[in-house]
């Protein structure tokens, strides 16, 4: 039932009871050097005593009449002298590991969080250490609504020969081991064929490969007949996969349940490991790959994504009310990087970890570093958002900038990325190759178009046709037009979008966007000739969803005459 804590008490209540009982020493030896679980997860909790002489004279008035070895009484005792006393944190924490040991998650987090917000300010060493717990009870049978780490999976029917169509029509559809029967070495009779969904075929092994050269997890996908269920502990990504089978298939596979469930403690961390290496690698390049896949992962997407220990906020979100002063949000904070920082130190999974120092991480997040020799302070990787602001480009050289600029981009945040985007477009450097150039002249749009500066969007699109020889040149254009539609040119926006379909005339979805940008910033008479065209090229090609967008665009808006 994911209750560790309330397991660790029903074996010593047992062993209370009969102090020879094996089978109970056996489950808590086998408990403490479980190599899965986190420490949190295995600590011997003790009740913490009163914080003063007055508030002992009431506890011991109080517990005159309990029996602390009944749960129960324990429970109701606490419970008591914290209602009495709503500021005695003992209280409320011991009232909180009583109700764990119950196995009450639910009530046991909400004890420990009151104790959290007493402590944070002055206990703040055991306020963390309070909050670590909550993690713990967060991922028990019960909590599922305060769950931070899930699995996610679709439910999608479909005909067997869909099925085997689409399975064998995608290159990354990677077929895994399917359980065999041991008498006749066959598959079990109804056992499900299993595959992993990757984003691209396998590279070949080189010691040069980046991280962006490894194929990428979609979906885990078990074929049952007349069924697929595909799963990740990515939602946003499940929820992608599963809306490209459904609409390339065009009602052949239907949607039929989506389903999230908290992922079992020791396999927490699976979202960080939606990779795959190829198989051939030399020793050191695994290691680097592995060791950049973490650093990417935690310091590039897991800070962005909210969590209900941080109050529904993201970890980016937290630390930035941290800097405002918010200490029980610094507390809670620093209680999930230390949490994440047990999954790495578990023995069977250091290997895949490669000596990660989570203070790179709580660098990012802008928290004391707990040892702040494994982190080079000029390492703009991991640099928090108040050091890469402060930054001075000026001085700094090709890799430094380009460093900078990726650390930077990671945050999501135009104005800052701004800062390290313009100088590169400025260089253009030979490195700039290996960058992806539209997110760069993008960001500069982005902020120019913020800061109501029109003519500096189109001056940074300009800019952006001499990259890379040209290469992205229709893109910008694209977005020259949408800016100058923008800036209340409807004339030049509608000559550049009839330009970029005369290189492109059949161009169904390229007609109905120039209408669509058109029709957003209140030009529909200048529209209208494109949706005529989309809806004209869409019927040509068999386009039924960009046809239909277009006949009820046409349909819909009052045009002028």
């Amino acid at each position: 039932l994911q209750r560790p804590l309330a397991a660790w008490a029903c074996w010593r209540r047992a062993l209370g009871f009969l102090p020879e009982y094996a089978p109970a020493q056996q489950a808590l030896n086998d408990l403490e050097r479980s190599p899965q679980i986190p420490a949190a997860a295995k600590t011997a909790l003790r009740f913490q005593p009163p914080s003063s002489p007055q508030r002992r004279q009431r506890w011991d008035r109080l517990f005159q009449h309990r029996d602390l070895e009944d749960l129960d009484d324990a429970t109701a005792a606490f419970a008591e002298l914290a209602e009495q006393d709503p500021d005695d944190d003992p209280a409320w924490y011991n009232s909180g590991i009583c109700l764990a040991w119950q196995g009450r998650n639910v009530e046991a987090i909400a004890a420990l969080d009151r104790a959290v917000t007493l402590r944070a300010a002055e206990q703040f060493d055991s306020a963390v250490d309070t909050w670590i717990l909550a993690e713990v009870l967060r991922q028990g049978d019960g909590a599922e609504s305060l769950c931070d780490d899930l699995a996610f999976a679709w439910n999608l029917e479909c005909d067997e020969p869909t099925a085997e169509e689409w399975l064998s029509s995608w290159t990354g559809m990677v077929p895994t081991l399917t359980p065999i029967d041991p008498a006749t070495g066959r598959p079990q009779p109804g056992a499900p064929r299993a595959y992993t969904w990757l984003d691209r075929g396998m590279p070949a092994p080189r010691d040069d490969l980046s991280l962006r050269d490894l194929p990428r997890v979609l979906a885990q996908v078990l074929h049952f007949p007349n069924r697929l269920r595909l799963s990740s502990p990515d939602p946003v990504m499940l929820d992608r996969v599963c809306a490209h089978v459904t609409t390339a298939y065009d009602g052949r596979v239907r949607a039929q349940s989506r389903e999230a469930t908290p992922l079992p403690l020791p396999l927490l961390d699976a979202a960080l490991w939606n990779f795959r290496l190829p198989p051939g690698l030399d020793a050191q390049t695994e290691a680097r790959l592995r060791r950049s896949a973490v650093e990417h992962y935690y310091e590039d997407v897991w800070v962005h994504v909210p969590r209900h220990s941080l109050e529904d906020k993201s970890p980016l979100e937290a630390a930035a009310l941290v800097c405002e002063g918010n200490v029980v949000l610094k507390a809670k904070l620093a209680a999930v990087v230390r949490f994440r920082e047990q999954l790495a130190e578990r023995p069977w999974t250091a290997n895949l970890y490669q000596g990660y120092p989570f203070d790179r991480l709580r660098r990012r997040l802008g928290l004391e570093l707990v040892e702040p020799t494994t982190v080079d302070l000029k390492d703009f990787s991991c640099m928090s958002a108040r050091d890469l602001a402060s930054t001075e480009t000026g001085n700094l050289d090709e890799a430094s900038l380009i460093e900078a600029y990726e650390s930077a981009s990671a945050f999501k945040h135009d104005h800052l990325t701004a800062h390290f985007a313009a100088e590169l477009a400025k260089r253009n450097p030979p490195g700039l190759a290996r960058l992806d150039t539209p997110a760069l002249i993008a960001t500069l749009v982005r902020e120019a178009i913020r800061e109501n500066k029109p003519d500096a969007a189109l001056q940074w699109l300009d800019q952006g046709r001499k990259l890379n020889g040209g290469r992205d040149h229709r893109t910008f254009d694209v977005w020259s037009a949408e800016v100058l539609s923008r800036n209340g040119d409807p004339v030049a926006a509608a000559s550049l979008f009839e330009q970029l379909l005369a290189n492109d005339p059949t161009n169904a979805q390229l007609a109905l966007n120039a209408a669509e940008t058109l029709l957003d910033n209140g030009f529909p008479r200048h529209a209208r000739p494109f949706l005529v065209r989309a809806r004209n090229l869409g019927r040509e090609a068999g386009h039924i969803g960009i046809t239909a967008r277009a006949e009820t665009l046409l349909d819909a808006e009052p045009f002028e005459s």
